[in-house]
């Protein structure tokens, strides 16, 4: 269990989170009405609530992704993260099993999803789920590298 408090691994597992979801987070900032599309083809936010999760969510993925990158709220930005990820698999998970395709809106836009099949949408599901799961494993590694720390450098 020594190995997963290893400085370098978590350096790495920090680097790595933060960085995907700095640049997740980009064009869902820039582009908050193509990002709102994405999260409605989901069907499982309430309309009233979809263009405040459009903006809510990337602001929060970019905040979050640079509080790992600069340790400052490593472990706060970790647990963030990591329950976005939780949520991401769910959401996906669950539009799989209702046989209902869509696109993840991590870095593809709404409106490229209009040229692709079901099953162009399903294996990218499936591939999303698959990032999210190991991207869920590095905000793990962090929280239990810093448990009891404030910061990285403790």
């Amino acid at each position: 269990m020594s190995f997963l408090c290893n400085k370098w691994l978590t350096w790495v597992a920090r680097l790595v989170l933060g960085v995907f979801f700095v640049v997740a987070s980009y064009h869902k900032i820039l582009d908050p009405p193509d990002f709102a599309k994405a999260i409605y083809n989901y069907k499982i936010v309430p309309g009233e609530l979809i263009h405040l999760s459009a903006l809510f969510l990337a602001w929060l993925e970019l905040i979050a992704g640079l509080a790992i990158i600069a340790g400052l709220g490593l472990r706060g930005g970790a647990a963030i993260l990591g329950c976005l990820c939780l949520v991401f698999i769910v959401a996906l998970s669950y539009n799989i099993m209702r046989c209902h395709p869509t696109i993840c809106g991590c870095f593809s836009t709404y409106a490229e999803s209009l040229t692709k099949t079901d099953d162009q949408k399903y294996f990218e599901m499936k591939r999303e789920i698959l990032l999210d799961c190991g991207l869920l494993l590095l905000s793990l590694q962090i929280l239990w590298a810093t448990r009891g720390k404030f910061s990285a450098s403790d």
